[in-house]
């Protein structure tokens, strides 16, 4: 049971019971709801508020998500938008692959943020599978803030690059040959995986069954072509990471993953002057501290101490909604996303754990919940027993935003400029 909820500040502060037989420290803070509204220009109300004062001290914001949701990258921007108040220009690393990123870049260099939208939206027609989350609207928007009208980009494209970028990718790297057998072969790639990915054969996608004696050969190709090599490089790298895992090796797959990750951040850090700002954005498991769900130290564990050796910190910030829509991916005949009702019963539990019920949030809107009140107050065996997503947000994040009632992301294939 919870106390009568306190009005103050205009924040809903609720304090729970002991959650021990002993009453709590009186030195551990109360367990707290901040109402939170963002925009594209800011943050705003008690979390908002709450937040800017962490931005203060903070080179790294690591804002962890569930994907499918248009709240996320509305909230990025507005997380890149506070961030430059406190001075200094901000990067942004995506969870998307380098090269895709440098496509994305293409495509909004020297126009608006509209015209660029809808020349990314063109590009993807029949290509829904070429990009992860960037083939959402909100998130290529996002995206789009961080690329200059002069084609400069503080955009770090950080992962894998996606089972269907050769859709996009090799038609570039078809221009940069003389050759027509080369060319040819690799509009050939690109149109095969339209035709298999269109039909959900994932396994027939060339990423999924491309070797080395292939790799070699386009290596041989563009001999002397020092980008083109890097692309080939990239995809052969993404290529055993999703043979790794379709072959049933998750765990080397994901140690993989982790370290290409963090050697394509490092690798941008480092060209990026002294202590640079980074706001980065991808997946939850990815941005905690700790041991993840799938049992690797991943990128979010070597952000604290890359910002300590600067005398800053890293803000953690998960985004996970307890209720509302998702934008999932759901390939059918003729689209390959669709909306879902969502439930996130681990954040449901997380909350129950501190004594708080669901239906003390308000029906809509966001609100931000401060972690460690929370991970100060529960025993260990309350922490145990949380789901393990849970249980990670719990010991790896500074602050939950949540919602009843989330919105689900813009698909491309659904946008109407």
């Amino acid at each position: 049971m919870l106390k009568k909820a306190l009005v103050a500040m205009g924040a809903l502060l609720i304090t729970a019971l002991p959650l021990s037989a002993s009453a709590p420290d009186s030195a551990i803070p109360p367990v707290e709801i901040l109402p939170l509204t963002f925009a594209q220009s800011g943050l705003s109300g008690p979390g908002g508020e709450r937040i800017r004062n962490d931005l203060d001290d903070a080179q790294f914001v690591a804002l962890g998500e569930d994907h499918g949701f248009a709240d996320a990258p509305i909230l990025a921007q507005a997380l890149a938008a506070d961030m430059e108040r406190h001075g200094g220009s901000v990067y942004h690393a995506a969870e998307i692959g380098p090269f895709s990123a440098e496509w994305l870049g293409n495509h909004f260099s020297g126009i608006t943020t509209s015209n660029g939208l809808k020349k990314v939206g063109a590009a993807l027609k029949g290509k829904g599978l070429a990009m992860p989350f960037t083939s959402n609207v909100e998130d290529a928007a996002l995206a789009a803030g961080f690329i200059e009208a002069n084609g400069t980009s503080r955009l770090w494209g950080i992962d894998q690059e996606f089972m269907g970028a050769p859709m996009i990718l090799l038609e570039g790297l078809s221009r940069r040959t003389k050759d027509e057998a080369v060319r040819n072969r690799m509009l050939g790639i690109s149109e095969a995986d339209r035709i298999a990915l269109g039909k959900l054969a994932f396994d027939d996608a060339w990423l999924a069954k491309a070797n080395a004696d292939d790799f070699g050969a386009l290596s041989k190709a563009f001999a002397g072509d020092k980008a083109a090599l890097s692309l080939v490089e990239a995809l052969a790298a993404s290529a055993k990471i999703y043979q790794l895992n379709n072959s049933g090796s998750y765990a080397v797959s994901n140690e993989l993953r982790s370290a290409l990750m963090q050697h394509y951040f490092l690798e941008n850090y480092k060209k990026s002057g002294r202590a640079p700002k980074v706001l980065l954005k991808m997946g939850a498991n990815h941005l905690g501290r700790g041991t993840t769900p799938v049992g690797i130290y991943d990128l979010g564990s070597l952000l604290p101490g890359l910002a300590a050796a600067n005398g800053k910190k890293s803000l953690h910030i998960a985004f996970i909604p307890v209720a509302g829509s998702v934008r999932s991916i759901a390939p059918s005949e003729t689209r390959v996303t669709a909306v879902k009702p969502y439930e996130d019963e681990g954040m449901g539990a997380l909350l129950a754990a501190a004594g708080i019920s669901v239906d003390a949030l308000p029906a809509t809107g966001h609100v931000v919940i401060p972690l460690t009140a929370i991970r100060l107050r529960l025993s260990g065996k309350q922490k145990r027993d949380l789901p393990e997503l849970a249980r990670f947000v719990l010991n790896g994040f500074d602050y939950l935003v949540t919602t009843r009632d989330a919105k689900p992301a813009t698909h491309f294939e659904d946008w109407q400029p």
